[in-house]
């Protein structure tokens, strides 16, 4: 038997015919795309196109932490979560993590480490989030926008996933920044 790398490299499942843009603002496109699979057949795939999304986690010196309380319009409720926010069209995914942190929760970091990526919406969209450490922080004031409404609180990393686990709607972006922080200090033989 043969290893994974001998092997010639498998056709795509998806081949894209074409591509229409239906709507497109300042933070998605909605798509549809045209495909022929492997055997012939075609069909189309709705999905929304978007830059990509950046989460940070704030780790202070002493091992605290902070979430920020945002109003969730498509759900109708507020959640704790880590700051998190969309990238713009070919920004880099650590610049915008920076302005994250800055305009949502006030702070700056001196140090910035990537934890992971993942797809939070995989069947619907092709966002990737990037999720970083940040460190050395300093205060500096929240830069909201007009239609943002955010309040900050800081606390023990274990009250943190508590406030994030007891939500009675669940913010996934969170929760996987929470894993993959737990992979990070795990692999750094912190826990």
């Amino acid at each position: 038997m043969k290893k994974n790398e001998d092997r010639a490299p498998e056709e795509p499942s998806f081949k894209r015919i074409s591509r229409e843009v239906i709507v497109e603002n300042a933070w998605h496109r909605y798509c549809v795309d045209r495909y022929r699979l492997k055997g012939g057949a075609e069909g189309s795939y709705y999905y929304i196109d978007m830059p990509g999304s950046c989460g940070i986690i704030p780790l202070f010196d002493d091992g605290s932490t902070l979430l920020i309380k945002v109003t969730r319009y498509l759900l109708g409720v507020s959640l704790w979560e880590f700051p998190i926010g969309g990238m713009k069209e070919g920004q880099d995914p650590l610049d915008c993590a920076h302005r994250e942190l800055r305009e949502e929760a006030g702070f700056v970091a001196q140090r910035m480490e990537l934890l992971g990526s993942f797809a939070p919406y995989k069947g619907v969209s092709n966002e990737i989030c990037h999720f970083f450490l940040a460190r050395g922080l300093t205060e500096v004031g929240q830069e909201l926008e007009a239609s943002e409404e955010i309040s900050v609180k800081r606390l023990s990393l274990e009250d943190a996933q508590e406030t994030l686990m007891q939500q009675e709607i669940l913010d996934g972006q969170s929760l996987c920044g929470l894993m993959l922080l737990t992979r990070y200090l795990q692999s750094h033989g912190v826990v």
